[in-house]
């Protein structure tokens, strides 16, 4: 009886698991068809014969071998701006005691149920007066000042290690700076990787904030390299596909490689 229970667990499961892959194998499949075989009615899944010419078309004629470039290079300047600017705020609210630190973490949190849409206006204004559209400051300079939730996952960090390596620090003679550098960020390697690979991703994924500030195709990003893929003069959904399925593989490969530190981010959350 056991053993049946076990049966109908694995296929209900293996059923569900096909269920949420099928939108993944239609991505593959259609990134390998013509233009007759992607509207065909039934649907083709297996693609005769194979267009890999689509995939060669993607770099060829649609520059996205250069919108890959500027995601990448986003989304490193992110990692390293946002983990570093997050670390040192959240070391402020873990190991110092000063007045109005609770109220000040509290307002900080709350900052995250504001929709970025509700401050872009204002903040488009500001950028527009500087000078800044069509560049990647108005992107790059926000990341100079961390992010809330990382702030959150780092100060969480720190609160468990024990504040003996700091009293022992400061006996041999260390600053504030000193003890964060050599003695706090060493230990957390753990939610550094975490806080890095969240960011890169986020940085990957986003749209909004090129959308608004990004109009030339020499400043695109993959995902607004998405967004315009488009060819007056035939349907290039297929190549979109192929497209797509390009721009997966970075977070899927990073995903797969950071898999056991993604999945502890939400137990550094409950440190303390």
């Amino acid at each position: 009886m056991l053993r049946l229970s076990y049966i109908w667990t694995y296929a209900v499961l293996i059923v569900l698991s096909l269920m949420i892959l099928m939108p993944f194998l239609w991505l593959v499949s259609s990134s390998l068809k013509n233009e007759f075989q992607y509207f065909a009615i039934p649907i083709q899944w297996i693609p005769n014969p194979v267009q890999w010419s689509n995939y060669v078309e993607v770099f060829t004629q649609y520059n996205f071998a250069h919108y890959i470039f500027n995601s990448v290079w986003l989304a490193v300047f992110a990692v390293i701006a946002t983990t570093f600017s997050s670390a040192i705020v959240a070391y402020g609210f873990a190991r110092f005691r000063f007045r109005g630190r609770t109220p000040l973490f509290i307002l900080l949190l709350a900052t995250m149920m504001i929709p970025a849409q509700m401050y872009t206006i204002p903040l488009y204004i500001i950028f527009r007066n500087l000078g800044w559209i069509d560049t990647y400051l108005p992107i790059m300079v926000p990341q100079l000042f961390g992010s809330a939730f990382n702030i959150f996952l780092f100060r969480q960090f720190f609160i468990g290690l024990p504040r003996d390596i700091d009293e022992a620090a400061r006996i041999d003679g260390c600053g504030s700076f000193r003890i964060f550098w050599n003695m706090i960020l060493p230990q957390s390697r753990p939610v550094i990787i975490v806080v890095a690979i969240f960011t890169f991703l986020s940085s990957w994924r986003d749209a909004w904030g090129p959308l608004i500030y990004l109009s030339s195709d020499a400043n695109r990003t993959v995902p607004l390299g998405l967004l315009f893929f488009s060819n007056p003069f035939k349907s290039v959904d297929p190549q979109l596909m192929a497209a797509t399925l390009v721009a997966l593989v970075v977070p899927v490969v990073l995903y797969a490689l950071g898999q056991r530190y993604i999945d502890s981010g939400v137990a550094i959350a409950d440190v303390k």
